[in-house]
């Protein structure tokens, strides 16, 4: 009976590693993978047309935009970092929006920090386009662009997307024409063919402060490299 015991025991301890080993396998295969999917040139295009196909109001329907995500080796904002540029559709020249997304493995948690560009027109000159000529950035530390504490975005597996989300209230500043204490909430799905998100800006009470689209941005993936 003690002979037997003993060999369940190791049994027991046996799977309880093999377990721990896969899931640990697991876990880094689906990081690899987040990150490899996020590279590419997206569009929103078929987003607009469903909007106007739906006869959406005209002030509802969304800004008509491409976004190229390009992982670039920026070591002073982390390992694993990408530059993301969105511009308007009909007019490549005129950016509306630069990032640097820079991605950290906790755990089970995928957690995305961002880092907004200065809205100074000769630095939105001097770096749009570094998806195509990644030397543009060359120099550029996070004294250079503007950190967002508190604006971390949360991101897990949810069936057959990632949903993620920045904690409520947590990513808080003083609003640039009032002056009063407001949080801005970004919400963020992510899969290998698609990536969409919904931002507001809200009061302390979770009222509406400033709605930045009535729906979510859905951008779809046309290649997912960048030559």
């Amino acid at each position: 009976m003690k002979y037997a015991t003993f060999i369940k025991l190791l049994l027991c301890l046996f799977l309880i590693q093999c377990s721990s080993d896969n899931r640990k396998k697991r876990q880094k295969l689906s990081w690899e993978s987040f990150l490899e999917s996020w590279e590419g040139t997206y569009d929103n295009s078929s987003q607009i047309e469903e909007q106007l196909n739906a006869k959406v109001d005209s002030t509802d329907i969304n800004k008509h935009l491409s976004l190229r995500i390009k992982s670039l080796a920026l070591p002073s904002f982390g390992n694993n970092v990408f530059y993301a540029e969105w511009f308007e559709h009909e007019n490549p020249e005129q950016v509306t929006r630069q990032r640097i997304y820079a991605f950290e493995n906790r755990d089970t948690t995928f957690v995305l920090k961002l880092f907004a560009f200065p809205r100074d027109s000769a630095f939105v000159r001097r770096t749009q386009g570094a998806y195509e000529t990644p030397s543009k950035l060359d120099g550029v530390t996070p004294k250079d662009v503007v950190p967002l504490p508190g604006c971390d975005v949360y991101f897990k597996w949810d069936k057959n997307e990632y949903t993620g989300a920045m904690k409520k209230e947590a990513c808080s500043f003083n609003a640039p024409d009032s002056g009063i204490p407001i949080y801005s909430w970004s919400q963020m799905k992510f899969n290998d063919t698609s990536f969409a998100y919904l931002d507001g800006w809200f009061n302390t009470d979770g009222s509406v402060y400033y709605e930045i689209s009535k729906s979510w941005y859905v951008f779809e993936k046309e290649s997912s490299k960048i030559d």
